[in-house]
């Protein structure tokens, strides 16, 4: 059966488990499930073309037809939760508790920690001293950043970093604490506005720097509606978190790299006025 951690759609499980499961047993068909559940096929065929959602009353039945158990059990219920959500703020409390079954980790940056994105070189020297052994030579630290930068400056980040609690020292340079952080989407708005509009400048740069070997930027234009547009943010987060759980288990590291994902307009939208 698909690993529904792998999901983050809660009718694309459903419907890629039933066709697996549909294969290896003849007898499993939409009538099969609507006994089981307590629905008709036609429900189910609206549920798969994501035409309307489970009812709170069928998520266990449906989940125990799927042999859902223990954490993918508790994973279903809070990914039907998250797709139901009415307001940012549920989806953001059922997305917690997805990347903490997942086992992804993430940690909300605290609105005192802003100063963090408040320079490209805090984020980036935080990763590199998650793997780096540092010896006091800020010289030497900061030469290591793409593009480099001062002694001065990387003993500076170093500090911001000590004092908003992100790293603590050890006898071996600086231990990183929170493997995975979160901006989060209210507070930091202005900070991370000017936060991302930096590191899309570093990915301009590196068009003229960084051999094509060593990077990958590329385009896509595009003709969609508002319905495909939330479905495409969906996956980019799908994505964004299998590339999480893709590093924490990379065995070791020797360079820090930072991914831009960027979807914007490039046209009216129909609500805007002309």
């Amino acid at each position: 059966m698909p690993d529904i951690f792998n999901y983050l759609e809660y009718r694309d499980f459903l419907k890629d488990a039933y066709e697996e499961r549909r294969q290896l047993h003849a007898y499993f068909s939409y009538r099969f499930i609507g006994n089981k559940v307590g629905m008709d096929s036609s429900y189910l065929t609206r549920l798969f073309q994501k035409k309307l959602h489970l009812g709170d009353d069928l998520v266990e039945r449906m989940a125990t037809v799927f042999g859902l158990t223990d954490e993918k059990l508790e994973y279903f219920q809070n990914l039907v939760s998250f797709n139901k959500a009415r307001s940012d703020v549920q989806a953001r409390v059922f997305h917690e508790q997805l990347m903490r079954l997942r086992g992804v980790g993430y940690r909300l940056v605290r609105e005192d920690q802003e100063e963090f994105f408040s320079n490209w070189i805090h984020v980036a020297l935080r990763s590199l001293l998650d793997y780096l052994p540092f010896d006091g030579d800020y010289e030497s630290l900061g030469a290591q950043l793409s593009p480099s930068v001062s002694g001065e400056e990387a003993k500076n980040a170093v500090f911001v970093l000590e004092r908003l609690g992100m790293i603590r020292r050890t006898a071996k340079g600086f231990e990183v604490l929170d493997n995975h952080l979160h901006s989060g989407e209210d507070w930091r708005a202005e900070a991370i506005k000017g936060f991302q509009k930096t590191t899309m400048e570093l990915a301009s740069r590196s068009l003229d720097v960084i051999p094509p070997a060593l990077r990958d930027v590329s385009t896509m234009t595009m003709n969609i509606d508002a319905d495909t547009l939330d479905d495409m943010k969906v996956m980019v987060k799908e994505f964004q978190e299998n590339l999480a759980k893709l590093v924490e288990s990379s065995p070791r590291s020797d360079r820090v790299y930072h991914l831009n994902i960027q979807l914007f307009p490039l046209s009216r939208l129909p609500e805007e006025p002309s």
